[in-house]
């Protein structure tokens, strides 16, 4: 068998079309037929079964194509620690990341790194907490970045840096509602929340249950898929909810959302870099997690600064005020 046969193959397996594969393999259509016609000579078998436009893999292309993926996974790992003897770090670095870290980490910390090794490939998926370390336990994923724990499974987690949760309304959603707020009153008020297995939705769940309510009081008018849907919910008076500092930064920053202090909840949590310890580690993958080791520190210094700027407390004044938050406490 020859390699850019087994690649020809392989795409047309993952795309369901020659035109397809052709395309992502920046080959003609014509030769990604040659290559799979000639490797199905050599086989004598068909890996394919023609019907009019759409093909159908046979079971023979099920079992090949199981075989490419660790051929090819093979091979990359002999690259990677062949460059390494030259002190090129290159490869494929498959990320994923709950919506948090992906939208508002990622960015930063990964420019940093492509910076630092120009040759690495990145690729990241976004997806919720639960579905990242999925995707991990299966192996389609190298390394995730994400918000919330799962004890039973055999990944490892690692603290990348704290996080600070805030209840948020839109000032003119407060209109008329007087402070101070108890948790008894609150979970009265209409609500916006993430979807179930959002690391941002298990904290504020934990949260309550700390604070003797349970998540099912939750007044919930609205659930959503990302973060950005949610603020953007909060922001045109559909209820309160919880985010991220971080994430909720620019609105605050312009008034658009004031945050609601309510002393008895505590939203702490974390966010964690996790892999699975017990397979084969591509070079990149160790050079990524002793990068994100090292950022730790640097991530650890910021939020301390960021949360002396803002001060501890965020109390709310008379409804009438446009914004609540002192500029002073404003976010940085």
């Amino acid at each position: 068998m020859d390699m850019r046969q087994l690649r020809a193959f392989a795409k047309v397996y993952e795309r369901r079309s020659f035109s397809r594969a052709a395309e992502d393999l920046a080959l003609s259509q014509p030769t990604i037929s040659a290559h799979v016609a000639t490797l199905e000579q050599s086989i004598q078998v068909s890996l394919f079964d023609r019907l009019g436009r759409s093909i159908l893999p046979t079971q023979a292309a099920d079992i090949l194509y199981g075989h490419c993926a660790s051929i090819f996974a093979s091979l990359d790992r002999a690259e990677s620690e062949i460059r390494l003897l030259s002190n090129d770090v290159s490869g494929e670095l498959k990320l994923g990341g709950s919506t948090i870290p992906a939208n508002y980490l990622f960015p930063e910390l990964l420019s940093r790194f492509s910076r630092r090794y120009p040759n690495v490939r990145i690729s990241v998926t976004e997806g919720d907490s639960l579905d990242i370390l999925d995707l991990i336990s299966r192996g389609e994923l190298c390394v995730g970045v994400v918000g919330a724990k799962d004890q039973s499974s055999e990944l490892e987690f690692q603290t990348l840096v704290d996080d600070s949760l805030v209840v948020l309304a839109a000032p003119s959603f407060l209109s008329g509602r007087r402070p101070p707020f108890s948790v008894e009153s609150i979970v009265k008020m209409p609500w916006v929340v993430r979807q179930p297995g959002s690391g941002t939705r298990l904290a504020v769940e934990q949260a309550l249950e700390k604070a003797g309510c349970s998540p099912n009081e939750l007044n919930v008018v609205s659930v959503v898929d990302g973060t950005e849907a949610l603020l953007r919910f909060v922001r045109c008076g559909m209820g309160i909810s919880v985010s991220s500092r971080l994430a909720a930064r620019e609105y605050l920053q312009r008034g658009e959302l004031t945050i609601v202090s309510i002393p008895e909840l505590h939203f702490e949590r974390s966010f964690f870099v996790v892999h699975h310890p017990m397979r084969h580690q591509f070079p990149v993958v160790r050079f990524f997690l002793e990068f994100v080791t090292e950022s730790a520190e640097t991530f650890d210094q910021t939020e301390e600064i960021q949360h002396h700027d803002e001060g501890d407390v965020f109390e709310l004044v008379h409804p009438s005020v446009d914004c609540f938050i002192p500029s002073s406490t404003r976010l940085r």
